[in-house]
């Protein structure tokens, strides 16, 4: 990229020079210099290019992937050599501009996504992470995918999420809200110790449960993803979330094959109506040793596998002294999401295309048409306490800009969010980060929701966020809090830009059930409240203008509600039957499939899992046509 060619430029020097058009010639070297300075005094110097700029960048060019083949660390010794890059990137604006090439300096700091002019912006540009190289793919192959998606990227201004998460000005914000974080953090760890040892035992064992739960979440999140009948498409398809988003599964089929994943190897099948033709086993090429594969795309002639490894390297830590700026410190291990995307024309003999990478723990992801969206963890404060500036994550081994960067109110995790095109599958279209201490995920057809409980008191609340995501670019839309907690994954959904909410609420002291409406601005329109007072939303799911949803206390009713008019919806059905549905699943056009546990009424004791099929032709009139209990069985993974 011309970045790239300029850093060679300045760090080169000599013949770097003469290749592009620096070197004085036909003996006129007196009257190019005095040009030169000539031109210099009328020359501003950018931002970018002054001595703490430069230095920046020069410890933007430690080591990208630790551990990774051909990359190494360095230490920076002598600060003063940073003034002469300055002074060397003072003179080679002068050759540009003498050379007639001037106009490539502008596509150096033109950012695809902008907002309001500042220092700032200058000291971080709003640019897509620079692509990184998969394995036997050209440089100059990566470079020219890198611009080629830059030159089509349209330039939008960059926008708050509400009040809920703001954007930004420069990485200083960061550092500021990071050193809150950290005062707030210590501070508890020095209560908890000076009030009672046992009990900063308990904390430190809960934080360990926390962690065990958030991986656990992880692969539960992967298991949620059952085959569910299509009867259009003639095959089985992921059970999505919403219709029209694809999820990754750990078994794909498109039909003629299967793609089945068992550890770091993907099967692909024949899948005749007579016998199973094995095709081929592809060992996926990841980067290191300890990579994992967690999950798969198939889109036509496309394979997009996502990893997940540790990556083992020595970090480097700011010391003190004139002369040592940085030095080898300790071992460290990040944790890097891969996206390898490979053409299965030939599906006995798949070919990677491309590499895509970010720092961070695989929490999820989503594909709407050709583009993925990529959705990775990472616990901020570790590397903030040893190199606050080393902390900031990476995608395709380039720092995210503080302009694409979003602080909420809480702040010890970043939630890096990536897209994707699988046609150009080593160009990141874009990436954001939330500061944020954790919140759930929901894409809709138009947009993309956070959202997460904040308690108050005895009662809380939903705090939500919205996201464009046009042509794959993620831009803060609105926020908005709603009574009640969010206790389905398919309570939530989104129609025509609006979205639609179930929540159980404590406030009152007792448990109730809420519906609301909101617009495209996240305003509540319409709302239904005091819904099965005493009881909790144990499942839900909408359907066009129809929201289905299971409550519990002895009985097990499920309701509809009619949405069609946004400003007034309804209750217009309701049964009730023994046990409870702990999950709903549409079956055919007029049926909905119910999993739980059967319970005895008079003091809720389980007797065994149990499916019930409901008919819904009538909304008006909600019936069953059977159910099954399994007795003594107590689990079953299609529950979560």
């Amino acid at each position: 990229m011309t970045e790239k060619k300029l850093d060679g430029r300045i760090l080169g020097g000599g013949a770097k020079d003469k290749e592009n058009g620096c070197e004085p010639e036909n003996g006129k070297e007196q009257e190019v210099l005095a040009q030169i300075g000539r031109s210099a005094k009328r020359i501003e110097v950018p931002e970018s290019l002054s001595p703490e700029k430069m230095l920046e960048r020069c410890r933007n060019l430690k080591q990208e992937n630790l551990g990774g083949a051909g990359r190494r660390a360095f230490a920076i010794r002598n600060p003063r050599l940073i003034g002469g890059l300055s002074a060397a990137a003072v003179l080679l604006i002068c050759c540009i501009s003498l050379s007639g090439i001037g106009g490539t300096w502008n596509n150096i700091s033109s950012g695809r996504l902008k907002r309001a002019a500042s220092s700032a912006d200058m000291a971080a540009p709003a640019q897509a992470p620079m692509a990184a190289p998969a394995a036997g793919a050209s440089e100059s192959a990566m470079e020219s995918a890198v611009e080629s998606e830059a030159q089509d990227a349209p330039v939008i201004e960059r926008k708050n999420a509400g009040e809920l998460y703001t954007l930004a000005e420069s990485y200083s914000d960061v550092y500021e809200r990071l050193d809150e974080i950290m005062e707030e953090v210590s501070y508890r760890k020095y209560s908890m110790n000076g009030v009672d040892g046992a009990a900063a035992g308990i904390s430190a064992d809960a934080g360990r449960v926390m962690e065990a739960a958030e991986e656990e979440g992880a692969v539960r999140e992967l298991a949620q993803k059952q085959e569910a009948a299509d009867d259009a498409g003639g095959y089985s398809k992921t059970n999505v979330q919403t219709f029209g988003i694809d999820e990754s599964d750990l078994v794909k089929t498109d039909g003629e094959y299967l793609y089945l994943l068992r550890g770091s190897l993907i099967s692909i099948v024949r899948a005749g109506k007579d016998k199973m033709e094995p095709v081929c086993e592809l060992e996926v090429d990841a980067a290191g040793a300890a990579a994992e594969v967690r999950a798969m795309y198939v889109d036509g002639d496309r394979l997009i596998v996502l990893t997940q490894e540790s990556r083992t390297g020595l970090k480097q830590k700011k010391e003190s002294g004139e002369d040592v700026l940085y030095d080898i410190d300790y071992i460290d291990t990040d944790v890097v999401t891969s996206v390898l995307t490979y053409d299965i024309g030939r599906r006995e003999n798949p070919v990677l295309l491309g590499e895509m990478t970010q720092d961070g723990s695989y929490v999820t992801s989503r594909k709407k048409g050709n583009m993925l969206y990529l959705f990775t963890d990472q616990y901020l404060l570790k590397d903030y306490e040893n190199d606050k500036e080393g902390a900031i994550p990476e995608v395709n081994a380039r720092k995210i800009p503080a302009d694409c960067i979003y602080i909420g109110d809480r702040g010890e995790r970043a939630l890096i969010i990536s897209s994707v095109s699988i046609d150009k599958p080593e160009a990141v279209r874009d990436s954001v980060m939330i500061l944020d201490s954790g919140s759930e995920i929901y894409m809709g057809g138009d947009s993309l929701y956070l959202y997460r409980g904040n308690y108050r008191g005895m009662s809380a609340v939903t705090e939500i966020a919205k996201f464009s995501m046009a042509d794959g670019y993620l831009n803060g839309e609105a926020a908005a809090s709603v009574r009640g907690l969010v206790r389905d994954t398919f309570a939530i959904n989104e129609k025509d830009n609006k979205l639609r909410v179930l929540t159980t609420d404590t406030s009152s002291g007792s448990d109730e059930n809420c519906l609301f409406l909101l617009d495209e601005r996240l305003k509540v329109t319409g709302k239904l409240t005091r819904i099965a007072v005493g009881e909790r939303i144990y499942a839900a799911r909408f359907l066009g203008d129809m929201a289905y949803f299971i409550t519990y206390r002895n009985t097990d009713p499920l309701f509809a509600a009619d949405l069609s008019d946004e400003k007034n919806p309804r209750l217009v059905g309701e049964l009730k039957i023994t046990g409870f549905s702990e999950y709903l699943h549409f079956w055919g056009e007029d049926k909905l499939l119910g999993l739980g546990y059967e319970t005895d009424p008079a003091n809720g004791e389980q007797k065994g899992l149990k499916l019930v099929m409901f008919d819904m032709s009538d909304p008006y009139a909600l019936k069953t046509l059977g159910s099954k209990v399994l007795q003594g069985a107590s689990y079953s993974p299609a529950l979560y």
